[in-house]
């Protein structure tokens, strides 16, 4: 069963229930008002039949008579109905009726007849009676002549059959147009739970397409609802997918490339190694563990980078930056025979990896010694500002030419090509920085020095 049918059929369920629940309870309060008032209006008129019993007759001025003019004035003043009548009757035979033509016929029905004389009192007592017309409620009172006999019955009667069928009508009519409201809810909300589902639909074939030789598809973000927001997850899980498969072939290309030349040279050594040769044994020896020294850096580096995209790269906490530059210049300067030099001593909090910055820091130290003469000042320095902090390195070296700032944070680009190392310097101090969320600027000049500065901001940037 879809997704589209499950909800359907739980909206429909739950519409049902509740559109059950609510008819059946207006029914029955409906049914229990109908009963209230059929008692009370009959219980009204008893009363003022008895009134009128115990008041004069209003067309003499003087008590009733008889028994006979009590009963013709107390069926003058019945307002009878379809559903509700009154007769006086003397035992099952009818003496006086209402004189309305479309009235409810008691005097016909010898079983209300029979049951209300049975049961008459002179307190007013509504009582139901079912006969094989129908069902009754009513209230039957002694008729008593003026020598004190019982002279018959007063008996006022509402069909209460009649007026349930018609709330039962009523219901009926309910029940098919809950029906039909049913059926064209479930058309509107197929139609409406389709269309609110189709990003699902988009999602789950676009995620079907999607390889690891193809992670660049995106499912356009409709909306601002939580299919949007589902929408807009997976397009970052996309996103994450894609750099981690291009950082994983990105790693296998640069290792393959690195590692083949250093391969070949030691492979070359030892088959043009003669093992007889004490002498040739043991350099072969000192460059087999040269070339080995360098693959293991280089692999370092190339994990370094791998990693560079993960949170676990960097582990923030508030760090004293005058401290991380005292640091940072002692262990620079045991770098290389140069002139260190401390330039700016910055002073407060830093909200950043101190071992990841400190690594940054003291490579930018070691590639101004690689490329100075040894002598010359190199110049370590840290500075706040409102939103960010600064810290670089200032060299006098060769410098880098205009053409070359842009490519000399590429992997494996290389100003000297004959300098020591694989090129990757830079690439992690740049990695390093944007982990932090800041950025590795370069001011440099050829024949006068570069300077590289990390900026970061203050507060750590985005987490």
């Amino acid at each position: 069963m879809s997704v589209r049918a499950r909800l359907l059929v739980y909206l429909l369920v739950l519409t049902t229930a509740a559109l059950i629940i609510s008819g059946l309870t207006a029914f029955a309060i409906e049914r229990a008002r109908i009963d209230n008032n059929i008692t009370e209006g009959l219980a009204l008129r008893t009363e003022a039949f008895t009134e009128l019993a115990t008041s004069d007759d209003p067309s003499t001025g003087q008590p009733y008579a008889s028994a006979d003019d009590l009963m013709r004035e107390a069926m003058i003043r019945v307002v009878a109905s379809p559903t509700e009548s009154a007769v006086a009757h003397i035992g099952t035979v009818a003496r006086y009726v209402p004189s309305a033509p479309s009235r409810l016929r008691l005097e016909d029905d010898p079983q209300l007849l029979e049951a209300a004389a049975a049961n008459a009192t002179n307190d007013v007592v509504v009582r139901a009676v079912s006969t094989d017309v129908t069902d009754y409620r009513y209230a039957a009172v002694p008729i008593i002549a003026p020598d004190g006999t019982e002279a018959g019955v007063f008996t006022i009667a509402t069909d209460r059959g009649a007026l349930q069928a018609n709330l039962s009508e009523t219901f009926r009519v309910y029940s098919l147009v809950a029906v039909i409201a049913l059926a064209v809810m479930g058309i509107v909300a197929w139609t409406t739970v389709g269309r609110t589902l189709r990003p699902i639909g988009v999602l789950e074939a676009r995620a079907r397409q999607i390889s690891e030789h193809d992670l660049s598809g995106r499912i356009p973000v409709q909306g601002h609802d939580d299919l949007a927001r589902l929408t807009g997850t997976f397009n970052g899980m996309l996103n994450r997918l894609e750099g981690a498969f291009a950082d994983q072939r990105r790693l296998l290309d640069d290792a393959s490339h690195e590692l083949r030349t250093p391969l070949a040279i030691m492979r070359t050594n030892l088959e043009l190694l003669e093992p007889r040769d004490p002498e040739e044994v043991t350099r072969v020896q000192r460059d087999l563990l040269e070339e080995v020294s360098m693959m293991s850096r280089l692999v370092d580096d190339l994990v370094t980078l791998a990693k560079s995209d993960r949170p676990e790269f960097v582990l923030r906490a508030n760090e004293d930056l005058r401290d991380l530059t005292d640091t940072t210049f002692t262990r620079a300067s045991a770098l290389g025979d140069r002139d260190w030099r401390v330039e700016g001593d910055g002073a407060g909090p830093v909200w950043a990896d101190a071992q990841r910055l400190t690594q940054a820091w003291l490579q930018l130290a070691a590639n101004a010694v690689k490329f100075s003469e040894p002598g010359t000042p190199i110049w370590i320095g840290s500075s706040t500002g409102r939103t960010t902090v600064r810290v670089w390195v200032r060299d006098q070296g060769i410098g880098i030419a205009p053409e070359d700032h842009a490519r000399v944070m590429e992997r494996f680009h290389r100003v000297d090509p004959d300098a020591e190392g694989a090129g990757l310097g830079l690439t992690i101090v740049n990695a390093i920085a944007i982990a932090h969320g800041g950025r590795l600027e370069l001011s440099s000049s050829l024949g006068a020095g570069s300077q590289f500065t990390i900026v970061l901001p203050k507060d750590g940037g985005a987490s």
